[in-house]
């Protein structure tokens, strides 16, 4: 019993690094270069809207909302490279 728990556990901390680590935007612009398509999820609680993008294999999310339903989230789901803009580093200290 404590083994199956165990794993549980693991699986589940696993789900909630990748959910901590998915990037929301509004804007397509702001995606990074050469993502894929993987699927669209909707819900109307961010947590579980971040759950089913990790489901569906993304780690991005295009968010839109529907003008009948502002309270429903629609999010097309990307798997996108690692990326990291360039953002300049900081000036040296003085």
């Amino acid at each position: 019993m404590l083994a199956s728990y165990t794993v549980s556990a693991r699986a589940n901390d696993r789900e909630k690094l990748a959910m901590a680590h998915v990037r929301l935007t509004t804007e397509a612009q702001t995606l990074p270069p050469n993502c894929t398509l993987v699927g669209t999820v909707k819900d109307d609680s961010m947590e579980d809207l971040r759950k089913k993008i990790v489901r569906a294999g993304g780690d991005t999310g295009l968010l839109s909302f529907s003008l009948d339903d502002l309270s429903v989230i629609y999010a097309k789901v990307y798997r996108c490279p690692a990326y990291s803009p360039s953002i300049p580093p900081p000036p040296p200290p003085r």
